[in-house]
């Protein structure tokens, strides 16, 4: 299997090439029109050609693509994929706004999907199974991941809110990735949502808590970017308990794994991720976004 990696913004592409490695994958070559240093060093890594478009990544006719670019490109990459009939897995995020995914959800149809890694952790689709036929009486949810990285030079795209979407839609996806786990295709309606900017120099915030109702399930999400390890976490209320998890913190375990394994199906075919799936979590993301942007002046 031949792999072209069509931007590499951040570093999920090079945990994926690594992966895709240790499954028997090559590299067909590697782009990006943003981040030549990263190109570089992607290239240099895993030993992938560096080509000068995107046309000519998909003229070397790879089996399937890891687009990774910044996110305002999403969606021009994703077409020229599909014109040059090559499937294609999104690295997170492909929208930053209410237009960037209008214009992403009116491409035309192709083998392509999107997602959090999170999606694929084994401990949240246990769990998810382990409350199969449960009623669901609240949701509560807890993304965190240090944004000190994304305030350095060349990584401040993510944290501005027309790069990335900021620390609400660049780690807040995660948060609800995991509420389409466990609750599938659900569409939160926002009642209310707060965020903070803290004393970090974000663009965008440094946390929020959302409060949300999903059809009669209330959801609260924590969405923060505060110093320390990554936190994604989830507890649930049924009829019969309270039930807790916390993803392990390390790679296989949040979902790396799993997502190298789905773009593997991906080129045989196989699209992991529903497309209306992929339109219920970012409404979510980017509702609670406006939500607590909205409110005047963060605190």
């Amino acid at each position: 299997m031949r792999v072209a990696y069509a931007g590499v913004a951040h570093s999920h592409p090079f945990v994926d090439a690594a992966n895709l490695r240790a499954r028997g994958a090559l590299p067909a070559g590697v782009w990006d029109a943003d981040d030549a240093d990263r190109r570089r060093e992607f290239a240099a890594r895993f030993d992938a050609p560096v080509v000068a478009s995107l046309d000519d990544l998909l003229a070397r006719r790879p089996d399937v693509v890891v687009a990774t670019p910044r996110t305002p490109r999403a969606a021009a990459v994703a077409l020229a994929c599909a014109t040059a009939r090559v499937p294609v897995f999104f690295n997170k995020t492909i929208a930053a706004d209410a237009a960037d995914f209008d214009r992403w959800r009116a491409l035309p149809p192709a083998p392509r999907f999107t997602s959090s890694v999170l999606r694929f952790a084994p401990a949240l689709t246990a769990f998810a199974d382990a409350l199969d036929g449960r009623r669901l009486r609240a949701v509560e949810l807890h993304a965190q991941h240090d944004i000190a990285a994304f305030l350095e030079r060349d990584r401040r795209w993510q944290d501005d809110p027309a790069g990335a979407g900021g620390t609400l839609v660049n780690i807040g996806v995660h948060a609800w990735e995991m509420l389409d786990v466990l609750v599938p295709g659900a569409t939160a309606d926002v009642l209310s949502a707060m965020r903070t900017t803290g004393d970090a120099p974000t663009s965008s915030e440094l946390l929020a808590t959302v409060h949300a109702r999903a059809g009669d399930v209330p959801v609260t999400a924590t969405i923060s970017g505060v110093g320390g390890a990554d936190r994604y976490a989830a507890r649930v209320w049924t009829d019969d308990g309270i039930h807790e998890l916390v993803l392990p913190d390390d790679l296989d375990g949040l979902g790396y794994g799993g997502t190298a394994d789905a773009i593997v199906r991906l080129a045989r075919g196989e699209v992991a991720v529903d497309a209306a799936r992929t339109a219920a979590v970012y409404r979510n993301a980017l509702a609670a976004a406006r939500a607590a942007r909205g409110g005047g002046a963060p605190r």
